[in-house]
């Protein structure tokens, strides 16, 4: 399973969301469930992240949303985003077709 979630700070988070999404990450890659994830700012609009999430299934993120580091985080959006939170989940389709295939 594939999540993909876009974080827009608000005028002057950045630096505090930017902290708190290296937070998460290092604390998502201690789960055995995550197999990928990666935070990236967006080269035509700094201030804008986008998380690309790889879980190994639906449970491993479901167990990812009910841990301490999401639920504080999530906990603190209404302070640091400029608009509500996106996230789009996704199956991979046509995996191991080619090595180039997979994320």
């Amino acid at each position: 399973m594939i999540v993909t979630a876009i974080f827009e700070a608000k005028a002057g988070k950045v630096e505090e969301l930017r902290k708190q999404l290296h937070n998460g990450a290092s604390e998502s890659w201690k789960e055995a469930g995550v197999k990928s994830y990666a935070v990236h700012e967006l080269i035509d609009r700094p201030g804008v992240f986008m998380n690309i999430e790889v879980y190994a299934d639906e449970a491993a993120f479901q167990a990812h949303l009910e841990t301490p580091h999401v639920k504080a985080f999530l906990g603190m959006l209404d302070d640091l985003l400029a608009n509500p939170l996106t996230v789009y989940q996704g199956r991979a389709q046509f995996a191991g077709e080619n090595p180039k295939s997979a994320i």
